[in-house]
């Protein structure tokens, strides 16, 4: 599949078994694809919705999926996209527009212009991309203050997970839940969310995990200091979402390379755990010798599985923040 929308789509075998293997993470010229018909048009990286060529509808069993007998161009895409992200009636509907263009095609979301390293791969670099275009009207949209709203409102909203989703119960299958996200060399950034012990004192914390070669990182967190609106849950997840689509928006960080992860330890916020809607554990916070080992179960596997990636610690509770990079890092 061409990286463009220009050239024609190749097939090939069959993935490596992990949720991107079937993605190349960087490359030059025509992508090779193994998904075809509905499969191809579910996958937010290589679906191209109507802009797909006539000799790729052949190619990839197509026909019959989508309108039309001929490929729109992306600009008559983004022009679609912006007229609906337009008529939302507020900004939290606006993130939940944009929200689920990314789930649908993650290459008319983006828009990776010349303002970022030219080595980004060709996947993001088309030239009508919504986000992109936008970036300084959809800032508060896609980042805070909306996202806060998005936060408090995600069991509410939700439509479908994205990110690592690792339970305080479920501490032994931390290891093997990381590492359906691809080989080591695969992942560079993680950016995790987790639980304060001063609610509503917003506070970021960052670890090195690792020395690195090139741009790494994963985002996590506890989701118990989300964005100054205190304990959120497992809520928090959409807070790791965010900084890492500012990480590809601004610095050109392949999605792909990125992964989102909550620790769910539970809630003391007593609205979610009234909440039979409420997506996470309904049990009061973990916290002491139990928290500081599931902590150190996802440390430990996450450097094992990634070794090259870059861990940020974000939003989680002040003092478990602290704890938590101050203390790994002496034993490093």
């Amino acid at each position: 599949m061409a990286s463009d929308g220009d050239a024609n789509t190749r097939s090939s075998g069959s993935g490596s078994g992990t949720r991107f293997g079937h993605l190349p993470l960087s490359t030059t010229g025509p992508l090779d694809c193994a998904l075809s018909g509905t499969a191809l048009l579910n996958d937010p990286f290589f679906n191209k919705g109507s802009a797909f060529p006539l000799e790729e509808r052949r190619a990839f069993g197509l026909h019959g999926l989508l309108p039309g007998s001929g490929a729109q161009t992306l600009e008559t895409q983004a022009r679609r996209a912006r007229e609906q992200y337009a008529s939302r009636p507020d900004d939290l509907a606006k993130n939940t527009f944009l929200t689920s263009m990314k789930e649908q095609n993650a290459v008319l979301y983006y828009k990776v212009s010349r303002l970022v390293p030219v080595s980004l791969p060709p996947l993001l670099s088309r030239q009508d991309c919504l986000l992109q275009d936008n970036i300084k009207d959809m800032f508060s949209v896609v980042y805070t203050p909306t996202e806060g709203d998005a936060i408090q409102n995600y069991s509410r909203l939700f439509r479908r997970p994205e990110g690592c989703f690792l339970s305080v119960n479920d501490k032994e299958r931390v290891r093997a839940n990381l590492a359906q996200w691809g080989n080591p060399e695969d992942i560079d950034y993680i950016v995790v969310t987790g639980p304060s012990l001063l609610p509503c004192t917003s506070r970021e914390h960052i670890y090195m995990m690792v020395e690195k070669d090139g741009d790494n990182g994963r985002e996590k967190g506890d989701g118990e200091e989300i964005l100054g609106i205190g304990d959120q849950g497992v809520g928090g997840i959409l807070i790791s979402v965010a900084k890492l689509v500012l990480a590809t928006l601004c610095a050109g960080v392949h999605p792909n390379r990125c992964l989102p992860v909550v620790l769910d330890c539970g809630t003391d916020n007593p609205a979610l755990l009234d909440d039979d809607l409420y997506l996470g554990l309904r049990e009061r916070r973990v916290r002491g010798a139990r928290y500081d080992a599931f902590v150190d179960e996802f440390v430990a596997a996450a450097r094992a599985l990634y070794p090259r990636a870059y861990i940020h610690f974000e939003d989680f509770g002040l003092g478990n923040g602290e704890q938590a990079t101050s203390g790994r890092s002496r034993a490093r």
